[in-house]
């Protein structure tokens, strides 16, 4: 057990403190502070202290916040239309999505905490899992406060560091340390003197894993906080929520029960954002399918994968209840795996070809690519021997590679295919607030100075 009774004078019951593993190892979670916010920051010094708010897919709902702003009481998901005047009123700064901004910001985040910790397993955009074992472990506050100030120097970009003998343990850290500035970005549990209290104050909708459906079964049952659920009995949890309840539940006890590995999703990729306006012609849904196929087809590459099933998909708006809905899937299965660029928008057109019908105004069109698989680990098949397809799929990847490559060296869109329209069509997702990709576009790169072209510092 993780887990021991200490007793102290002050108090009439025995508190809970933490301990490493048995083999010293400990579990730390970096996670960035309002991230597409502070990553807006980067770049604009004028903006320190202000409050900043970030919409979603066409300018729609508040999706991050600054602490600034969390302090004016904007609430996260509201739409901001319905708040224009609380942002005009307090000088918020507002900015489209910048997604590519975002991800290549979360790249150089890894490959800064790299540098302290050589073991990052990346959970998403703003966030990583870092193994902390021998004079890491030993130093692990150290090695904490020597990563958040590395990524701070180099990236400019605040990160909050949780320190637990497990993994959902030092999720609830990471909380205290974005919480409490006292800890100065960086909280370790074992050093939390009662660890009841901290627990009691997180609630099981909180726990990462729980989920919605698991925090209603355990509140129905009378189990609202992480403390009695740590407390419960191990075999009615495992009833209850299954062994992932009780995997969890022996976390929050301190003893590791999560696989090492975080899984990595390859059951399907998927490209999808809502249109800029409310398209009734076919032209403009099939140059999204392209466009979002292109995309799709780029991550597939990126994971070295090949797919065989391209789904497409057409949905008008779900918020206009008085306007006749269409929500439609056409899936289309390819004679061979593939990772073509070319041969994955075909079938995205030709899906939606098959599933379009007039008079609907569609909202937003998607491409998913499922059947995937390793061409490393797969079966070859016998056609590729009588009409030299394989060979032709070799000169294909190689085209896809030098595309790939250009895109990432001038900017996504440097060379893309017809099919896809101009790159500022209207269908295109409305961000009338959008940042310059400083990062990514070498015609966007910071200048300092002044001068013509790039951003202006």
């Amino acid at each position: 057990m993780n887990i021991k009774p200490m007793k102290t004078a002050s108090s009439k019951r025995p508190l809970y403190a933490f301990k490493a593993a048995s083999d010293g190892s400990l579990m730390a979670v970096a996670d960035c502070d309002s991230f597409y916010a502070s990553c807006e920051r980067v770049a604009r010094p004028d903006l320190a202290g202000r409050p900043i708010v970030v919409l979603s897919n066409n300018d729609g709902c508040i999706v991050s916040r600054s602490r600034e702003a969390t302090a004016l009481g904007i609430p996260m998901g509201e739409p901001e239309f319905r708040i224009r005047p609380l942002l005009k009123k307090h000088n918020v700064a507002v900015f489209s999505s910048n997604y590519a901004l975002y991800g290549d910001l979360s790249h150089r985040v890894m490959q800064t905490l790299a540098t302290v910790v050589p073991d990052v397993e990346t959970y998403s955009i703003d966030e990583a899992f870092l193994p902390l074992t021998g004079a890491l472990a030993t130093n692990a506050d150290a090695v904490a406060h020597d990563a958040r100030k590395r990524v701070w120097q180099w990236l400019g970009l605040p990160i909050s560091i949780g320190i637990a003998p497990t993994r959902v343990l030092a999720k609830i850290a990471t909380r205290v340390a974005k919480k409490y500035p006292a800890c100065h970005g960086v909280f370790n549990l074992l050093k939390c003197r009662d660890a009841d209290r901290l627990l009691e104050w997180v609630k099981v909708g909180d726990i990462w894993g729980i989920g919605r459906r698991g925090a209603l079964k355990l509140r129905a049952c009378g189990i609202r906080t992480a403390r009695e659920l740590r407390d419960a009995d191990p075999g009615f949890i495992r009833k209850l929520l299954t062994a992932t309840g009780l995997n969890i539940l022996m976390e929050l006890r301190g003893i590791p029960a999560i696989d090492e590995d975080v899984p990595e999703n390859h059951t399907c990729i998927v490209s999808s954002r809502s249109l800029g306006y409310k398209v009734r012609e076919a032209a403009p849904l099939l140059e999204a399918a392209a466009f979002h196929a292109a995309r799709a087809a780029e991550k597939l590459r990126a994971r070295n994968l090949l797919a065989q099933m391209v789904c497409a998909r057409i949905q008008t708006s779900l918020a206009l209840k008085d306007q006749p809905a269409h929500d439609e899937m056409a899936m289309t299965r390819l004679g061979r795996p593939t990772l073509d660029s070319a041969r994955i928008i075909a079938a995205a057109r030709c899906g939606i070809e098959r599933i379009f019908r007039p008079g609907y105004a569609y909202a937003k069109v998607m491409v998913m690519l499922t059947d995937l698989t390793d061409p490393r680990k797969s079966q070859g098949d016998l056609r590729d021997l009588l009409d030299n397809a394989a060979q032709m799929d070799s000169k294909r990847k190689i085209l896809m590679d030098t595309v790939d490559r250009i895109n990432r060296l001038k900017g996504r869109g440097a060379i893309r295919f017809a099919s896809q329209g101009m790159p500022d069509a209207s269908w295109h997702m409305k961000r009338d607030r959008l940042s310059p990709a400083w990062t990514t576009d070498i015609n966007e790169l910071l200048r300092v100075g002044a001068g013509s072209g790039g951003t202006h510092i």
